[in-house]
């Protein structure tokens, strides 16, 4: 949100960001253009992110054709993706929506029998994948390993439609890196060195052995902002300093990612059960399936599935080797729930399967997928609404505005210094444990510090804080705000 009013209000050198993709910030500032207030741009977040929604499901209906999904089915998946797609909207990162948007329409084409037989699908393909790249730095391994691994799959399927399966590749990929390679053009002329995004690197040298003990270095203490128009240092993350390591340079580095992945293969599979009970079973059942097909030779006659494990499969592995989080995984969950429409479509054709037992199977799958989101929305019900009205009333009342600091609720004190359109210099933490007063002191007058955030109701650097006045007068429940430029 920060970037997108960045953008609108013209500063490309400052919006041009390596670590965060450029998409979404591009597709509010035509909204915002005329009134970039944090406020309204909050406000129209959600109205994009539920736009990105409603063609989201248009996607997965589109997609579900791939599969040959029954009528009752497809109606039963797109009417619980409603509720998924809300729990997006309203409870998690739209940027994750927005890269399974574009990736759901990607794999339309692909997964299609008749691919080859269009010259233009690959270009499709590619400016989508461009599109996904720009949402996501992580879409630019996931599409060109997909994409290439796809057609190969596709040209040696059917040997009649080779040539144009070829010419799909070819222009698939030339698209995707005019793309790919403009946008990394940009920034790494900004960043003076060559590169086509920095959140992998950043997130690589973030899980290594030194820098997982000692944490971001946002938990550091205080830091400046990225640049004169950021909210935090968080904004480009690009200018943060981690220790650099590799897995080959030591055996017990290389011990060390193989723990990494080992714990982020348990932490996938647990989100995996999080959002449907079925979901682990639905993998392992498409797994026997796929090697059932190839005892049988007949891989290919059911594609879809096969198409799609490799997906998941694809997604899943390039984001354990490095870090994972629920929200990664949209796609995935959505791929897991065609698949399972698949097998349930196959059950139905049995003889034994009645109406009744069609409609209550049914029934069960729909509301399989139903208990995450619902459950996800009613947890999350007031969406960030208490730090809002927090945030409103104080600003209201106190008019905070200027450099801003806090000893802790990094989360919390960066939402609202956003909303105050003010700057964020993080918390006087320091690996998570809290300085000396000489220290804290010493760090208000050296950063500037216009206004510092007490949480919580601890004495700890009393001494120092007394020193300042205390504007909020006891007003509001586990918060003092000190005016660090008004001694007493």
């Amino acid at each position: 949100m920060s970037i997108a009013k960045i953008y609108a209000a013209g500063d490309l050198g400052n919006a041009v960001n390596g670590y965060w993709g450029p998409m979404f910030s591009w597709l509010l500032v035509p909204i915002i253009y005329f009134n970039p207030t944090p406020q309204f741009t909050l406000f129209t977040t959600k109205i994009l992110a539920i736009m990105v929604g409603f063609f989201t499901i248009l996607g997965i209906g589109l997609l579900s054709r791939r599969f040959k999904l029954s009528t009752s089915i497809r109606i039963g998946i797109l009417f619980a993706s409603v509720f998924i797609v809300l729990f997006y909207v309203f409870g998690l990162n739209p940027v994750d929506l927005l890269l399974a948007c574009f990736l759901i329409y990607y794999l339309y084409i692909i997964y299609s029998s008749n691919y080859p037989l269009t010259w233009y699908n690959g270009m499709l393909c590619g400016i989508l994948g461009g599109l996904a790249f720009l949402t996501k730095s992580f879409a630019l391994p996931f599409f060109l390993i997909t994409f290439i691994l796809f057609n190969l799959l596709h040209y040696f399927k059917d040997a009649e439609l080779r040539k144009g399966t070829f010419k799909n590749l070819f222009l698939g990929l030339a698209v995707f890196f005019i793309i790919s390679g403009l946008w990394g053009g940009v920034i790494s002329e900004k960043y003076g060195y060559l590169t086509l995004g920095t959140s992998g690197e950043y997130n690589f040298k973030e899980i290594g052995p030194i820098q997982k003990d000692m944490g971001s270095p946002i938990w550091h203490g205080f830091i400046k902002p990225s640049n004169k128009e950021a909210t935090s240092a968080w904004e480009d993350p690009t200018y943060l300093k981690l220790s650099s390591w590799s897995p080959l340079q030591s055996q017990n580095s290389f011990k060390h990612e193989i723990n990494v992945i080992s714990g982020n293969i348990i932490k996938t599979l647990t989100f995996l059960n999080e959002f449907s009970y079925f979901s682990l079973l639905i993998i392992l059942f498409s797994l026997l399936f796929i090697i059932w097909q190839l005892k049988n030779n007949s891989l290919l006659k059911h594609h879809q599935i096969f198409f799609a494990f490799l997906t998941i499969t694809m997604f899943i592995g390039l984001y354990v080797l490095i870090f994972v989080e629920f929200r990664y995984f949209y796609l995935v969950y959505f791929l897991i729930t065609l698949m399972a429409g698949y097998f349930l479509q196959l059950l139905f054709k049995k003889p034994y399967c009645t109406r009744e037992i069609k409609s209550i199977l049914l029934v069960v799958f729909v509301a399989s997928l139903m208990v995450m989101p619902l459950t996800g929305l009613l947890e999350n019900k007031d969406g960030g609404e208490n730090i809002y009205d927090l945030a409103s009333t104080i600003n209201d009342e106190y008019y905070i505005q200027g450099n801003i600091a806090s000893n802790d609720g990094y989360m919390a004190s960066l939402y609202m210094a956003y909303l105050w359109n003010s700057h964020y210099y993080g918390t006087s933490l320091r690996n998570w444990n809290n300085i000396s007063d000489s220290e804290l002191e010493k760090d208000l007058q050296d950063y500037n510090i216009d206004y510092y955030l007490y949480w919580g109701d601890s004495n700890y650097n009393s001494e120092v804080l007394v020193k300042y006045k205390e504007i909020t007068q006891g007003k509001i429940e586990d918060l003092k705000i000190y005016r660090i430029k008004e001694k007493i």
